[in-house]
């Protein structure tokens, strides 16, 4: 057999490049890092930065820890109805809940773009120990076969809503029937009988859609258990450590699903459980500030709570019209509310200075309208405003003098 022969100088010269390569890759990451501290220092963000196990990682893989497809917006989401508690405790945790713990460990999506995956998973599980009463236990369901059987997404990404369905409808087994892989694989490789009694959920519907609120989070979380959620990923995100995170600086790098444990009011934030790994984080978990529910972060949009027969129903809101164009003169205008009777409903203007809500329209039960009034645009920019009803997102749009 012929033998290969490589140059013992192109050798040590391919060799150096790696080498010089590896060197590059470093200086630019402790460069992002300082950039990041600078932001932090700057803006007097209350969290720390460094290297994490997510952060060391070349661009494309970090890419795959952010692969959320989010779901896409009908008008018809069912909504969480029915009363909220009437006092709640200043801070809350379900990992100690009365010294009870219902959150289970911290799992690591590695190099697949599964997070949509996990954080379902992730709340199946804390659903079936606080349902069965069985704190402190692990859970460990299988997130490969919604990533393998579900069809609701791949290692490319996926959706939190088709595999809330799937968990209803079909259910999971434990992690046994088919141990995770970090890859797309094929449903043949599960156990034969991993639709025989398997975990699965009664019902799921919506705490917010596009227009998420700190306290609609916190009921729904202290009523129901963890909560499904996303956000959208920047740069900085990856070399979180500890502290409160607010978004400083860097790039979007996609959106991402993740599970909300609790919420601390004096901090203002919530704890989240995260499919990082332990090496990522506060021991893989974080805390976020109630602003980022507003900020681009987008956290808390399309936040899930799954919920046992008996709780209150899913009440479907729809609303018509969903925009509306005004000239820069003065106007005003309704928007029909179609749900089911005692189906509650409130609505909220984000631009109170200019698109107002007509006093006594803001809230109602049932079908019912909204009555706004937009103010005379005197400035030369184009101006667009929204008001959140009921979870529905209803934009207006007022053309410069």
């Amino acid at each position: 057999m012929k033998r290969t022969w490589f140059p013992k100088v192109l050798l040590g010269s391919f060799l150096a490049l790696l080498v010089l390569l590896g060197v590059a890759t470093s200086l630019a990451l402790a460069g992002e890092l300082d950039e990041i501290r600078g932001a932090i220092k700057d803006k007097g963000a209350k969290w720390t930065a460094g290297e994490t196990s997510v952060s060391k990682l070349p661009g494309h893989l970090r890419q795959l820890r952010a692969a959320l497809h989010k779901p896409e917006a009908t008008g018809a989401e069912e909504m969480l109805a029915g009363p909220a508690p009437t006092a709640l405790p200043g801070s809350f945790d379900w990992r100690n809940d009365n010294s009870l713990n219902y959150v289970t460990p911290v799992r690591d999506q590695g190099n697949c773009g599964s997070c949509w995956a996990f954080a379902t998973t992730g709340a199946l599980e804390s659903y079936v120990l606080i349902k069965d009463s069985l704190p402190g236990q692990d859970k460990d369901c299988a997130e490969q076969i919604l990533v393998s059987c579900s069809g609701a997404g791949s290692c490319s990404g996926g959706y939190i809503d088709r595999a809330s369905n799937y968990i209803r409808d079909v259910g999971l087994p434990l992690e046994t029937c088919y141990p995770y892989t970090q890859t797309n694989g094929t449903c043949t490789k599960a156990c034969s009988d991993f639709q025989v009694n398997p975990y699965s959920i009664d019902s799921w519907a919506y705490v917010a859609t596009l227009s998420p609120t700190v306290d609609a989070i916190k009921n729904a979380l202290h009523t129901y258990g963890p909560l499904v959620t996303t956000m959208n990923v920047y740069t900085d995100f990856f070399y979180y450590q500890s502290g409160v995170y607010f978004y400083t600086s860097g790039k979007l790098a996609g959106g991402h699903a993740i599970l909300i444990i609790g919420y601390d009011d004096v901090g203002k934030y919530f704890i989240v459980k995260n499919s990082w790994g332990i090496g990522w984080g506060e021991g893989g978990f974080f805390k976020i500030a109630y602003s980022q529910l507003t900020s681009k972060v987008q956290f808390g949009d399309w936040t899930i709570a799954y919920h046992q027969d008996g709780a209150p129903a899913p009440c479907a809101y729809s609303i018509s019209p969903t925009s509306k164009t005004f000239s820069a003169a003065d106007g005003t205008g309704t928007v029909s509310v179609t749900t089911g009777s005692g189906c509650s409903w409130t609505a909220t203007s984000n631009a109170p200075a200019w698109l107002t809500i007509t006093p006594g329209a803001g809230d109602g039960s049932g079908n019912g309208q909204v009555a706004y009034q937009v103010a005379q645009n005197t400035t030369r920019a184009t101006r667009v405003g929204t008001i959140n009803i009921a979870g529905q997102t209803f934009t207006v749009t007022q053309k410069k003098k």
